[in-house]
């Protein structure tokens, strides 16, 4: 699961064409500190940003991104991952509409149900009101 939700943040992260200050910061903290991935070493990590560039540059779209990065975690950890991406996108403090629609496809691919998606939503609108 790890691996996949280095992937899944840092594709958040790049959403909206650029990796801002605070969604860098973020991605260091997670890094650190976040139980399922603080045992990832930065080179590590910066190989999982490495494989992503390769996918999207290749031109694999961000729903197949996320398909795969699904088809790989369970329910609860999609749910996890969702958090996780909904933090991230809104982490500098405005939503861009590359980001939502991100956090839409995840929630379509995903099957994330309505009442997550929902209480995450407010939470986010709370705690990254300008």
């Amino acid at each position: 699961m790890s691996k996949n939700l280095v992937q899944l943040i840092i594709l958040a992260a790049v959403s909206d064409g650029k990796i801002d200050l605070e969604e860098k910061q973020l991605l260091q903290t997670y890094r650190r500190l976040y139980p399922p991935i603080r045992d990832i070493t930065q080179d590590e990590f910066d190989n999982e940003k490495i494989l992503l560039f390769n996918r999207l540059s290749a031109g694999m779209s961000t729903k197949q991104i996320i398909e795969n990065i699904g088809e790989e975690l369970s329910e609860k950890e999609r749910e996890i991952g969702y958090a996780l991406a909904v933090e991230v996108c809104a982490s500098n403090f405005e939503m861009l509409p590359q980001e939502i629609d991100l956090l839409k496809d995840i929630v379509k691919e995903w099957n994330i149900k309505i009442d997550i998606v929902s209480a995450l939503q407010v939470s986010a609108e709370l705690r990254y009101h300008k």
